[in-house]
């Protein structure tokens, strides 16, 4: 008999990048294989963009998506978002949320597993909800972000009454449900810091689909002629003002004579036009911006860049851990990586040497290791090859989705 599984998040595809990817492919996988049924419930899709997909309408519907039946809710989608706003928005899902998993308890819709992607964190409240009615069922609380720390740590929220409000929901979600996973191990210690009595704290990373993202042997073969004879520096991602991007456009500027380098940033968000401008008012000329690109342009993309950056601020920076670094090692990519020691990001990539790392915020720090790299093929190779090791060994989408259903069962 299958089981049935109910996963709850405010992300999910058509988006492809960010949490909705990862709990999209999460949620396919299994309803691919005859032991599982899936439902999601879910908001319209809208990241990173912070606007309504092209085909939807910002209201309740329901459609089956690969196999997986998608409940979705209307969305609060602020232009642009800030810490108050976003709060409105998860607190809106939130009451969307409710009244569909009453609905379902209503009909008395069993479900054996509960699985709460976070953000949203207060949705680990509808889980805990649904198991009162089911007493068999077991909710799963996963977190890609620590969204209260990240909000307190960049200022998102200044009222320090709800912050402490909101820490203290959290706390009691934590110690609620029967799993709480994470995506890595600093992340799993800082969750085990909170609190002494969780039931059981697992680690259950992102992976890579290498159907997608894989490295290509021979020449890409990009169609521009914008990247003809040029080395790719590139970021992909979300547009945001916890990445820090403004120190892209200035080592741009700083690398404004040398004819073989581009800096491309390709991603969505709140921040790109603000971006924009100040390129603009540098006069940068050796920078593109580009939207989100199709899966394949992305994987072509990936392949072609000489150097790739995860950038990021310093604050905050151990309480996400950037979902495109997964790419990056998947197509075997040399990747400059900004985290400082102790974060879960500085840890990955120093123990497995699969990526140069450098100080966040560091400008100077950043030109010197590009022009390192640029200089340094065996350097760059090396790093290469790490990477697309430790991502056979550690990211591919089967084994990582297999080995955490084991633990959870």
């Amino acid at each position: 008999m299958s089981k049935l599984i109910l996963i709850v998040g405010i992300n999910y595809a058509p988006e492809i990048t960010g949490i909705g990817k990862y709990t999209a492919e999460f949620a396919r996988y299994l309803a691919n294989k005859k032991e599982y049924k899936v439902t999601v419930i879910t908001g319209v899709p809208y990241y990173p963009q912070w606007s309504v997909y092209k085909g939807y309408r910002n209201r309740f519907l329901k459609e089956d998506i690969k196999g997986v039946s998608v409940y979705r809710s209307p969305l609060f989608i602020p232009s642009k978002p800030s810490g108050g706003k976003r709060l409105i928005q998860d607190f809106l899902f939130f009451v969307c949320s409710f009244l569909r998993v009453t609905s379902f308890i209503i009909r008395r819709k069993r479900f054996d597993i509960i699985f709460i992607p976070v953000p949203s964190f207060a949705i680990g409240l509808i889980g805990i909800y649904y198991r009162a009615f089911f007493k068999k069922s077991k909710v799963i609380y996963h977190i890609q972000d620590l969204q209260v720390d990240a909000a307190e740590k960049l200022g998102m929220i200044k009222s320090g009454v709800l912050i402490k409000l909101l820490f203290r929901i959290e706390k009691y979600i934590l110690e609620t449900v029967d799993i709480v996973s994470t995506i890595s191990q600093g992340m799993k210690d800082k969750i085990l810091s909170k609190s002494d009595i969780l039931k059981k704290c697992l680690i259950f990373p992102n992976w890579i689909d290498s159907s997608n993202i894989y490295p290509i042997i021979g020449e890409v073969g990009i169609n521009s002629s914008i990247f003809k004879n040029k080395k790719i520096i590139f970021y992909s991602g979300a547009v945001g003002e916890k990445q820090g991007l403004e120190m892209i456009i200035d080592t741009a500027d700083f690398f404004k004579d040398n004819t073989e380098l581009i800096f491309v940033i390709s991603g969505e968000g709140p921040y790109k036009e603000k971006l924009k401008a100040y390129a603009e008012t540098k006069k940068i000329t050796n920078l593109i911006f580009l939207n989100l690109l199709p899966i394949e342009e992305f994987n072509k993309m990936l392949n072609a860049s000489f150097i790739h950056l995860v950038i990021q601020k310093e604050s905050g920076s151990d309480l996400f851990l950037p979902s495109k670094l997964t790419n990056i090692l998947g197509v075997g990519g040399c990747v400059i990586v900004t985290a400082s020691p102790g974060t879960s990001l500085f840890e990955i990539i120093n123990s497995n040497k699969c990526g140069y790392l450098i100080p966040p915020s560091n400008l100077e720090n950043l030109c010197d290791t590009i022009e390192k790299l640029h200089q340094n093929n065996t350097l760059r190779n090396q790093l290469k090859e790490n990477a697309i090791n430790y991502a056979k060994k550690n990211l591919y989408k089967a084994n990582v989705i297999e080995k955490f259903m084991e633990e959870i069962s």
